[in-house]
């Protein structure tokens, strides 16, 4: 992986329910194939209706390279930790450092806060290696997710 992409492109946005669509996309893009995997499906409607819920909710942001849409963040600080709920990014975007500096930032975030970060991982997923080359481990684990974090 290199940081080939300028940083100084990657702007965050507040989504809106205009970018429900685009949440979709990057959801089916970057995960479909996991998710078949390991479950045998695609529930389309229910992705649909997740993924607008957080758009119209304002719980996702944007990812943006030179102002086009590339992929979609979804974080919750809560008292006890920061839930990563999504870091999906358009595979024409990956392994081009973008999810890597975004998860530095929300890395710096928590530990500002004190507080650790948490997600979880579809086991398939080789997005497990990224976070645990940033100090994710495991302290869960079912059939089919890995349970992650990294302490502040």
């Amino acid at each position: 992986m290199t940081d080939s992409i300028s940083m100084e492109a990657l702007r965050l946005r507040r989504a809106t329910q205009a970018d429900a669509e685009f949440a979709y996309h990057v959801t089916e893009r970057a995960m479909r194939n996991y998710v078949v995997a390991t479950f045998g499906s695609w529930l389309e409607a229910e992705v649909r209706k997740n993924t607008s819920a957080d758009a119209t909710d304002g719980r996702s942001q944007v990812i943006e390279l030179d102002s086009v849409p590339a992929g979609i963040l979804n974080v919750e600080r809560l008292a006890s930790h920061v839930q990563l709920h999504q870091l999906f990014i358009l595979p024409e975007y990956q392994r081009q450092g973008v999810g890597t500096h975004l998860l530095r930032g929300v890395l710096s975030d928590a530990a500002t806060a004190g507080l650790p970060v948490r997600l979880r991982v579809l086991r398939c997923n080789p997005a497990k290696a990224l976070y645990e080359r940033h100090g994710f481990r495991v302290t869960s684990e079912t059939p089919e997710r890995f349970y992650m974090e990294r302490v502040a």
